[in-house]
């Protein structure tokens, strides 16, 4: 079968020149046939913009950067809606229910995305809905203007679109519209575009405007074009003035080659048949990152609900009932997260504020030492929590215990205390080998609390080590207190080895490091060139730089430990830029180039893992719980002990030169606490290879009085926590508060 059996072109025209004034020989409205026929949505299909993963660029096809920015602009305007919708910013939440609804997301869709994608032509090859809308009033411009407007239908056979690989070859013709979901809307319309472009420049056109849709609602696939010069051609005027009708046989035949070995040529691209699938996955990933995100902000209250205790007398921060340990650790968590990440809608950026204006104002009239003002500051954000977490007691206390009617296994296991956790062990037997939530739970939530300690206790000691070195640049340190910087330094390694563990341990989600990886490249190709600028200038002068490689070595240091505080480095790398020689107590670090940030799939081996797993035996009671007999073999033993040697006899120094200037450190009294904690096991970790662990015995007993309410709210159920916490802290004089309390 030839092309014109297998691409069969029917064309008619409409002109006003040849028809009453006003009117057109075949319609007066091509603008509207475009927007209101040929776009209509029950026909057509969507080319969707194609986003592989994140970080990746669109695909780009022949069109290059038309169908990128069509495309694009039209990914971003969803992801704007679904970004304004997660943050709560948007006219169409009315109320808290409304919040995850997918429903309220694709109707936010529809308004943005309009006819979006539907259409092609001069402009793309897939024309966003405004696009669209300005092709249509151009082509009516012309119609008015005496420009002949070319309707043109082609058809494609079955086995046609079959050999040229753009139709799905598994699918099975079942009548009208069964083509939906199983055309390459990309190959044929592209192919198309290079039909209209051959056809326009052998017709000669002198300014072609077109647009067209691939249609599906019929029992074959067919194409509507609607074509017009905006240009009077000399070699298309009629002697009437106006342009040529219907387009001639050579045209019809130049369009079928151009379509044809464009599929030719495109036949061993990859496929994309799918692009009614994309179109639904590419909605369907933002309707999922949006409820995600509303389960990710409900879940913890869905779980505190669960976990506080049924007497709503007790909820309160300040207290010290055992009941309520866990729920105000949930509670402050919330809190946390969102004075994180919207510090001025929650009002947390101006509270603070006026802690700090509070604090240095007195430190000024009290003549206060900076430990002083800090101390201040501290009880200001404090009370700020407090009083944060109170108000939100207060508004789960106006929630009526009839809206409590959710209970499953896993929320009474994710809202129960670890003490809680442990005693649901007891009745277990520890060698059934089942899968036991109670356990994973516990390990789970136990890595994840050390892991965020470590990280904290390294960035503390790491801003002291900074804090020390630049006093030392500028003469402000005597010798006698490189004891302290050498108890920074072995802290902070401590810290950072077992942050490394715990990432290794939760090392299935690490979405995040790719992107901070991209975040700190741009860094770590600075640091390289300007360290290989430093090395090719002494090349050159034979001078050595010693003020350039000294900033280029802070630099250094910093950047390296910013990379491992977004957990893309470890403490390999600071060992690779840091000169730490225990036994002479010197600290140098090397000018050496920067080390590639990483994720941690990638950087967390399995020899640096092995190095530092054995570090904090002492916090491993409840990783064993009820198990007596747990084992530590001798390598680990040694390590444990080199590690407690270590940090004691730095923190041993420190606190003399502490002491001796009568000065006090709460970081040195934490390291000491723990230190003593390590020494209370590592005898029977070296001497008897066991692990001191955690017993039924040790667990305190759970109270009667203390029982949990259990039920809770169902997780599509919201509660606004920024504006509660905004109307919170809007109430409280904090400063005044603090004055009244130094008062007393």
């Amino acid at each position: 079968m030839g092309l014109k059996q297998s691409i069969v072109i029917r064309s008619e025209y409409t002109n006003n020149a040849r028809s009453a004034p006003g009117k057109g020989s075949r319609g007066a409205s091509p603008g509207q046939y475009v927007m209101r026929y040929m776009a209509r949505e029950d026909a057509t299909e969507v080319l969707t913009p194609v986003k592989q993963v994140e970080g990746m660029e669109l695909f780009h096809s022949r069109m290059g950067d038309e169908y990128d920015g069509a495309g694009f602009m039209r990914y971003i305007a969803r992801s704007h809606a679904t970004e304004q919708l997660k943050s709560k910013q948007d006219e169409d939440l009315q109320d808290a229910d409304a919040y995850g609804s997918p429903l309220i997301l694709k109707h936010k869709f529809k308004k943005i995305d309009k006819q979006s994608g539907r259409a092609f032509g001069t402009r793309g090859i897939s024309l966003s809905h405004q696009e669209l809308v300005d092709t249509s009033e151009a082509i009516q411009k012309a119609f008015d203007a005496g420009h002949s407007v070319q309707k043109i239908i082609v058809s494609f056979t079955e086995d046609y679109l079959r050999d040229t690989d753009v139709l799905d070859a598994r699918f099975k013709h079942k009548g009208r519209g069964s083509y939906k979901g199983h055309i390459d809307q990309l190959k044929l319309r592209q192919a198309i575009i290079d039909g209209v472009d051959r056809m326009v420049k052998v017709g000669r056109f002198a300014d072609p405007e077109w647009v067209g849709t691939i249609q599906l609602d019929t029992s074959h696939v067919h194409a509507h074009i609607a074509l017009v010069d905006k240009k009077f051609s000399e070699s298309r005027m009629r002697n009437d003035g106006a342009d040529r009708g219907k387009i001639n046989e050579r045209e019809k035949k130049m369009f079928r080659k151009g379509v044809h070995f464009s599929l030719e040529d495109m036949k061993n691209l990859r496929s994309f048949h799918k692009q009614a699938s994309l179109e639904r996955q590419n909605v369907v990933a933002f309707v999922k990152d949006y409820a995600y995100s509303t389960l990710n902000e409900n879940t913890p209250i869905q779980l505190l609900m669960a976990a506080l205790p049924k007497d709503r007398r007790q909820w309160r921060y300040r207290t010290n009932r055992a009941a309520m340990k866990h729920p105000n650790a949930l509670a402050k968590g919330i809190v946390e997260r969102v004075f994180e990440t919207e510090p001025e809608q929650s009002g947390y950026k101006d509270a603070m504020q006026a802690v700090r204006d509070y604090a240095n104002e007195s430190a000024v009239k009290n003549k206060l030492t900076r430990e002083e003002r800090q101390a201040l500051v501290e009880e200001g954000r404090e009370r700020i929590v407090e009083r944060s977490v109170n108000g939100l007691y207060k508004t789960l206390k106006a929630l009526s215990p009839s809206s409590l009617r959710v209970r499953t296994a896993m929320t009474d296991i994710q809202s129960s205390s670890d003490e809680e956790l442990a005693n649901a062990l007891k009745a277990k037997s520890t060698d059934s080998g089942d899968f036991d939530a109670a356990a994973f739970m516990l390990r789970v939530r136990g890595y994840n609390k050390r892991q965020e300690t470590h990280v904290e206790s390294a960035q503390e000691h790491y801003e002291m080590a900074t804090e020390y070195d630049m006093a030392k640049s500028q003469g402000f340190v005597d010798d006698t207190a490189h004891v302290m910087r050498l108890y920074y330094e072995e802290e902070q390694r401590y810290h950072m080895g077992l942050a490394d563990k715990y990432r290794k341990f939760m090392a299935f989600h690490h979405l995040k490091d790719r992107k901070n990886v991209g975040v700190m490249l741009p860094a770590y190709k600075d640091l390289s060139r300007r360290f290989q600028a430093i090395q090719s200038d002494e090349s050159e002068t034979g001078v050595v730089l010693y003020e350039e490689r000294e900033a280029y070595k802070r630099d250094l240091r910093a950047y390296t430990f910013q990379c491992f505080e977004r957990g893309v480095a470890t403490l390999k790398e600071w060992d690779a830029i840091t000169d730490y020689d225990a036994e002479s107590g010197s600290i140098e670090t090397r000018f050496v180039l920067p080390i590639r940030p990483k994720a941690r799939e990638e950087n967390l081996n399995d020899a640096h893992f092995r190095r530092v797993k054995a570090w904090d035996v002492h916090h491993l009671g409840l990783d064993y719980y009820n198990h007596p007999d747990a084992r530590i073999d001798s390598t680990n033993a040694k390590r444990f002990a080199d590690a407690w040697q270590g940090r004691k006899q730095r923190a041993d120094a420190a606190r003399m030169y502490v002491a001796a200037t009568g000065q006090t450190l709460p970081a040195l009294d934490r390291s000491e606490s723990d230190i003593a904690s390590m020494e209370s096991v590592v005898d029977k970790a070296v001497r008897d290879g066991l692990i001191e662990t955690v017993t039924i015995d040790d667990l305190a007993p759970l109270h009667e009085d203390d029982a949990r309410q259990l039920y809770t709210i169902s997780a599509d159920r919201s509660v606004d926590m920024t504006k509660q916490l905004r109307a919170t802290l809007e109430h409280i004089e904090i400063i005044e508060q603090i004055e009244e309390e130094e008062l007393e």
